[in-house]
């Protein structure tokens, strides 16, 4: 039997959503309870409510549909099906642990982490193979930028008056 906002629309659902309306910080929960605020206040129609809460007339329907058979327990928004994560929770803190370390302390042959040996180095540790653009987003995600590094020779560099080594102990000001 298909049920109608009019059906569920009573003082209490009313309090309910207009007090989750006001309390949350969420702009999309907040968003979803003025669909039902337009739906059951003024009776407006999912077409109608679509346009003033800048949504599709598809999510407007699907609010109201979950609201009517769960209540306010149907008005989060719900994660969409899809593949699991591979990353875990300890692959991400190994990452944050060890982006800081020198890689030869690792017993990695290398001057600098790259986001391939990253990648081929959490793989063998956490046993978790990756792409390397899932360590850049996540390396980023954790503040990290990848910088080409800049190579100087210090001979050359010493015998430069603005080169920041030859500043040591003094003041710029």
């Amino acid at each position: 039997m298909v049920r109608t906002i009019d059906e569920v629309w009573t003082p209490e659902a009313r309090a309910a959503v207009a007090g989750c309306y006001e309390r949350t910080a969420d702009p999309e929960r907040r968003t979803r309870c003025q669909m039902l605020l337009l739906a059951g206040e003024q009776g407006l129609p999912a077409r109608e409510i679509a346009p003033v809460v800048r949504r599709s007339k598809a999510t407007v329907n699907r609010v109201l549909r979950r609201f009517i058979e769960d209540g306010l327990a149907g008005l989060p928004r719900r994660h969409p099906p899809g593949r699991v994560p591979m990353v875990t929770l300890a692959w991400v803190q190994a990452l944050a642990r060890v982006i800081d370390q020198d890689p030869h302390d690792l017993g990695v042959a290398s001057a600098n982490w790259t986001t391939d040996l990253l990648a081929r180095y959490l793989a063998e540790q956490a046993g978790i193979r990756v792409d390397q653009e899932t360590v850049r987003r996540y390396r980023h995600r954790l503040g990290y930028v990848c910088k080409r590094p800049t190579w100087t020779v210090e001979h050359k560099a010493q015998a430069e008056e603005a080169w920041v080594g030859n500043a040591y102990g003094q003041s710029s000001c």
